[in-house]
């Protein structure tokens, strides 16, 4: 009898909120307290979102290394704070079509800020462009210098970036194996 245990495969396309973390990080411990897998291969696509709620997820699949592997594979854009959920994963893929978006943090302001309320603000957004860049550089062959200079540029980069600066480990089209338990979470 074997004991190898299964994949199970689960599609994420949405933008990140802290409702969307709440709900992945849920449907994530239902599917692995039902189907008890070796591993949850992630197809992805994301435009990004909230950054705070980006890390709560990516720390999460962080937490699961080590009895879970975990995969990413980019089938569409991968973009700003889902880069660094992306980048969590054990082993990671993009489709040949796929992209990566890097930028800088922007922030909501609404109605009139003082003077501490601006430099708050500037100290949080610098505070979390810091904390991108550190968790995308231990996790790729990008140096500090070079996010900071992508933050700067702003534009998209191709997957053969991605596979030259260690962003992904393959450019694979995406293979949905017949017979595999496939999630696809939808939370609206």
């Amino acid at each position: 009898m074997s004991t190898d245990k299964k994949t199970l495969y689960i599609s994420f396309f949405s933008g990140i909120d802290q409702r969307i973390a709440n709900n992945f990080m849920t449907l994530c411990n239902n599917a692995i307290k039902e189907h008890d897998p070796g591993e949850l291969y992630f197809f992805i696509a994301s435009g990004g979102g909230d950054v705070d709620s980006g890390f709560v997820m990516s720390n999460y699949l962080t937490s699961l290394h080590g009895h879970i592997k975990i995969t990413m594979h980019n089938v569409g854009n991968i973009d700003s704070i889902a880069n660094v959920i992306f980048i969590s994963a054990d082993k990671r893929f993009a489709a040949p079509n796929a992209a990566f978006l890097f930028h800088g943090v922007a922030m909501n302001a609404i109605g009139a800020l003082s003077r501490m309320a601006l430099k708050e603000n500037l100290t949080r957004c610098q505070g979390m462009e810091d904390r991108i860049i550190a968790t995308m550089s231990s996790r790729s062959k990008l140096s500090p210098a070079t996010l900071q200079e992508l933050f700067n540029q702003g534009e998209g980069k191709d997957v053969n970036f991605a596979l030259e600066h260690g962003i992904i480990d393959e450019i694979q089209t995406p293979v949905l194996p017949p017979g595999a338990v496939h999630l696809v979470m939808n939370f609206q």
